[in-house]
């Protein structure tokens, strides 16, 4: 018996094969899988690439090993930056349906994958800081309570995106002389290979600005950050302590704010370790829960979207 768990991230989708004690036998991988980025077709390509590599690799596992087992894949759990509310998951159901075919599923909101990730008993808050931006949280009561998560006008804010904005924002104030001075206004030419602001602004105005370029721009500026440069460090605390804010609101709408509740932190942005960023979203979090403590995920999500689909089959099982 196996399980399925998938990841599908802003930037890349991934997949796991894992026998009934949790151990992944296979992985694959794909590229974009939030549909209210890159849309619903890509999404279901990315997903279908990384489910099927897994599942090729898992294949040829087996029948290396001799045993005669098939893989029998009984169950799937896929969290999906983007499952945000009902008109999402109307859109998710039938494409996943599409690919899964009769394996039965469950779709969940990427945090919740984080979240199982890092712990055993299911309770805490997730943040998610990565290409955007995502909380959740659960209580021992089990009442779980996820954010919108959508935009900057429904209230969302964060992640990769929010710095490239930020980043371009002050480089091009640092250069007209309407803020404080940055090395931003170096970092961000030699980004787009052009020699200044003014030559990133004609890039910008014809829409022309690359994935591989707004990929760039964070690393940047936390290059920046960490050398020194203000405006670089006021762009990612500003960004930590809101982040933290959106942690705090989590609980105290779940009524934890009295107890030692880990925050389980994941993302490419959190996965830095940058004290500016961490600290400061801590700041943020303690103000209202002063004995949480920060978890940084150390393993990959879709551990975490097994751990799921495990449970599912255990308390199948049990009922």
């Amino acid at each position: 018996m196996y399980v399925l768990g998938l990841d599908v991230g802003g930037s890349k989708t991934h997949c796991a094969v894992a026998d009934e004690l949790g151990h992944i036998i296979a992985e694959g991988f794909g590229g974009p899988g939030n549909h209210q980025t890159c849309g619903i077709e890509k999404a279901k390509e990315s997903m279908k690439t990384a489910m099927d590599s897994a599942l090729e690799k898992a294949v040829e596992r087996l029948q290396r090993a001799g045993t005669g087992e098939s893989l029998r894949v009984v169950y799937a759990v896929l969290g999906v930056s983007g499952a945000d509310g009902p008109e999402d998951f109307a859109i998710l159901e039938p494409a996943v349906k599409e690919i899964m075919g009769e394996t039965p599923f469950r779709i969940v909101h990427d945090s919740w994958i984080g979240l199982r990730a890092a712990t055993e008993d299911y309770v805490g808050v997730v943040s998610i800081c990565g290409t955007g931006a995502g909380h959740s949280g659960r209580n021992s009561q089990g009442k779980e309570l996820t954010l919108r998560n959508l935009d900057y006008v429904t209230g969302n804010y964060g992640g990769g995106e929010e710095i490239v904005q930020k980043a371009l924002h002050y480089a091009f104030r640092s250069e007209e002389g309407t803020w404080e001075k940055s090395r931003l206004e170096e970092a961000v030419p030699e980004v787009f290979g052009v020699p200044d602001m003014e030559a990133v602004c004609a890039i910008l105005r014809r829409e022309e600005m690359t994935a591989k370029q707004a990929y760039q721009i964070p690393i940047k500026t936390f290059e920046l950050a960490r050398n020194g440069d203000k405006v670089a460090q006021k762009i990612i605390t500003e960004m930590g302590y809101e982040e933290g804010c959106y942690g705090a609101a989590v609980l105290r709408r779940l009524n934890m704010c009295d107890a030692p509740v880990p925050v389980v932190l994941i993302g490419s942005l959190f996965r830095t370790g940058e004290p500016l960023l961490i600290d400061s979203y801590m700041k943020a979090v303690h103000e209202a829960a002063p004995s949480a403590y920060a978890v940084i995920l150390d393993e990959a999500p879709v551990t975490g979207a097994v751990k799921l689909a495990l449970d599912h089959i255990k308390s199948s099982v049990l009922s």
